[in-house]
């Protein structure tokens, strides 16, 4: 059973095929699409990565790409399902077939995450026609939260706008923040984890028993954490008053919310951790005002969470910076001695690939653990495979 995973983004598009026990055995990806130097890398079974720079106009023909240098050592009927890491849609939730319906519930929720639902469901279509006879199916990122309790769900307005129209939160990053539960279990066996997935798009989230319990995203990516260009959490009515004094429109601050803000919005210049800290060490103060930010809000749902753990046996470091940052993870875990969190400093600064970075002394046991998305995805969609083999 061969699963082959699609991994869309704005400008770019990854692909893994997995084999039936996981182990990967194609992945493709295509960068810079819509440039004239578009690039393709791609390699078989582990060997040596191809890498090519030609014109790669669009979505399609990225994926047609990829598609086309597979077939060349796999056929297309080898091929079990397409996955997909689907990110929101009303009423919907869990490992599903990704048929008209449910990808009529991503265009009812498309105005929460228009920058994440837009490219999947153009991937989904190219897809569709691409291979027809191949079934499409998507793990969505809500599921791992499917246990967050009401009082952690629930807004502050009238429950009729809930019954209505479905306002609660509902949590991202799920097959990213699942995979650190379950490998943050297997390293040091904790069961009350606080997984912190900090890059351009972040998260924080409360595990308990391999199952999300509360985190910091809400009913859309745009709450929680500032993200790159995120705006992350800010009272509801500063945006009411800001739309009263720049007579904006709602598209207008959705935009701003979506596309301005975040660490961008604070420094000016850049949502890219690597740009904000090589800046903010030239003395730029803009920068280094994005970053203790960014860090203040991180130590800030850490505090939180611990408390609604009632303790935590392990914090664990995910994602782009919070894998490749020392400086960042050292900001944030800073002056928490008194409730027994020490960091190594030595162990920090050497970036394990995967680790603890925890000094010795510390109640706490502090990780960094690269994720695995595209492996949860994997398996939610054999073990779907297994359980529908009439579909």
């Amino acid at each position: 059973m061969k699963i082959l995973i699609a991994n869309p983004g704005s400008t770019s598009y990854k692909c893994k095929l997995f084999d039936d026990n996981f182990k990967i055995i194609y992945q493709a990806s295509v960068e810079r699409i819509g440039d004239k130097e578009s690039i393709f890398t791609y390699r078989f079974n582990g060997n040596d990565k191809v890498v090519e720079t030609k014109e790669i106009k669009n979505y399609y023909d990225a994926i047609n790409l990829t598609l086309e240098t597979l077939k060349n050592v796999y056929p297309f009927n080898d091929i079990s399902a397409v996955g997909f890491k689907t990110v929101l849609a009303k009423g919907v939730t869990g490992c599903v077939r990704l048929d008209d319906n449910v990808i009529n519930a991503m265009k009812e929720y498309r105005f929460l995450a228009p920058l994440h639902t837009d490219v999947y469901i153009t991937a989904i279509e190219i897809f569709q026609k691409l291979l027809k006879t191949i079934p499409l199916i998507g793990l969505f990122e809500t599921h791992f939260h499917k246990n967050i309790p009401p009082e952690a769900y629930l807004y502050g307005i009238p429950y009729e706008y809930y019954e209505k129209y479905g306002i609660r939160k509902y949590g991202f990053h799920g097959a990213s923040h699942r995979y650190i539960g379950k490998r943050a279990n297997e390293l040091f066996g904790s069961n009350k984890i606080i997984s912190c997935h900090l890059g351009g798009s972040s998260s924080v989230c409360a595990i308990k028993d391999g199952w999300s319990i509360d985190t910091s995203m809400g009913m859309s990516p745009q709450s929680g954490l500032l993200n790159a260009k995120r705006t992350g959490d800010i009272d509801p009515f500063a945006l009411l008053y800001l739309m009263e004094k720049e007579k904006l429109s709602i598209n207008q601050v959705s935009e701003i919310l979506m596309s301005k803000s975040g660490l961008y919005g604070i420094s000016g210049f850049s949502g890219d951790f690597r740009d904000i800290e090589k800046s903010m060490n030239e003395g730029n103060e803009r920068a280094r005002l994005a970053f203790k930010t960014f860090a203040y809000y991180v130590k800030r749902y850490i505090g939180e969470y611990i408390a609604i753990l009632n303790g935590a046996d392990c914090i664990v470091f995910t994602g782009g910076a919070g894998q490749n940052s020392p400086a960042l993870r050292k900001e944030i875990i800073s002056n928490m001695e008194n409730i027994g969190i020490f960091l190594d400093d030595n162990e920090n600064a050497k970036n394990p690939q995967e680790g603890l970075i925890s000094h010795s002394s510390s109640k706490i046991k502090i990780a960094v653990i690269p994720t695995n998305e595209e492996l949860i995805v994997a398996s939610e969609i054999k073990n779907y495979l297994s359980n529908n083999i009439n579909e």
